[in-house]
C-alpha cells in the first residue's frame, strides 16, 4: 500500500467523505483519487455508502481499519528510527 492510499484511508477513518471532499483534503488530482478509490474498494478496504448527485460517499470498512492499523505500526517505528538517525546528525 502506498502513501496516497494510506492518506485516503486515514481521511475516511475520520468519517464518511465524498470523492470531492477526498480530493480537497488529500490534494490529489481527481483522476488519480478515483483510481485509488477503485483500488481500495476492490480490496474491500472502503465501500460506497451513498450517492449525492454525481458524487459518491465512501466509508472505511473494518478490513480497511485493520490495514490502516497494520501500516500505522510500521510507520510509527519508521518515524522513530528516522528521528534517531536525523537528530543524531543534525542535533535536534
Amino acid at each position: 500500500m502506498n502513501i496516497e492510499q494510506l492518506t485516503v484511508l486515514t481521511n475516511l477513518a475520520e468519517g464518511e467523505l465524498s470523492v470531492n471532499e477526498l480530493t480537497e483534503y488529500t490534494g490529489l488530482a481527481k483522476r488519480k483519487l478515483i483510481k485509488i478509490v477503485k483500488y481500495l474498494e476492490m480490496r474491500g478496504y472502503i465501500e460506497k455508502r451513498a450517492f449525492i448527485g454525481k458524487d459518491v460517499i465512501f466509508s472505511i470498512t473494518d478490513l480497511g481499519f485493520s490495514e490502516l492499523y497494520k501500516h500505522y505500526i510500521y510507520m510509527r517505528k519508521l518515524i522513530d528510527d528516522m528521528e534517531f538517525t536525523v537528530c543524531s546528525k543534525f542535533d535536534c
